[in-house]
């Protein structure tokens, strides 16, 4: 019984693998208030073959805002993890990664917000868990790095969230503005500036100085 239990546990977790790839291939293609009549079509079920999967369509519907979360996060991670270069180097990586996730993927964003607007009482808005979780990996980036300095790590957590939400909110402006005066170059090398100024002045005022443009050690030997 424990054998027959685990492999219909994991076939049902592949079939709502499958629901929500479509559902990705749905909202892409008829935007964030996508039906659940639109999923199955593009995931070639019939509907009540969806609620054999997922308890509702909420269930259905946080499952694929938790999914889009992951590829940002996930398309983030390895410059967060494993940094290289320099200062303003690894700062033009992680910015380049965000502009051009939401370039390619902003009507998946306009969901993940828009899911947000619908969340349960009590329950943490999707959007909200993806910028926890991402200014989490730069806090611990950043304090890394400052530490290592000799500065005080505890500046790290309001810096990375602070940059976050710069980052965030000005690469989707760029996205959703109908007449966008900057090109997606121009904006990460402005974005890439900014962050860096924030970053000097913070780091000026516990009385660190750093090259921008000077190698750091890998993130590998600060945690040996």
């Amino acid at each position: 019984m424990d054998g027959r239990a685990a492999r219909w546990a994991g076939q049902r977790e592949a079939r709502r693998e499958k629901v929500v790839a479509a559902a990705l291939l749905a909202i892409a293609e008829h935007g964030p208030q996508v039906s659940t009549e639109q999923i199955t079509e593009r995931a070639a079920i019939a509907r009540p073959t969806l609620y054999r999967h997922f308890a509702d369509a909420e269930d259905l519907y946080d499952a694929v805002a938790r999914r889009i979360g992951e590829m940002l996060v996930g398309e983030l991670a390895p410059t967060m993890n494993n940094p290289e270069g320099s200062a303003r180097e690894i700062i033009s990586r992680i910015v380049h990664t965000y502009v051009l996730w939401f370039a390619a993927n902003d009507r998946l964003y306009d969901y993940l917000v828009s899911r947000s607007l619908n969340t349960r009482t009590g329950e943490q808005q999707p959007a909200a868990t993806v910028r926890l979780q991402i200014g989490e990996q730069l806090r611990e980036l950043l304090a890394a790095y400052v530490a290592l300095l000799g500065g005080d790590p505890r500046i790290a957590d309001p810096l990375a969230f602070g940059l976050i939400g710069m980052v965030e909110t000005a690469a989707v402006r760029w996205v959703t503005s109908p007449d966008p005066l900057l090109d997606r170059d121009e904006l990460v090398a402005h974005l890439t500036g900014w962050a860096w100024g924030s970053l000097d002045v913070a780091l000026q005022a516990i009385g660190v100085r750093l090259d921008p443009d000077a190698p750091l050690p890998p993130l590998s030997l600060l945690q040996s």
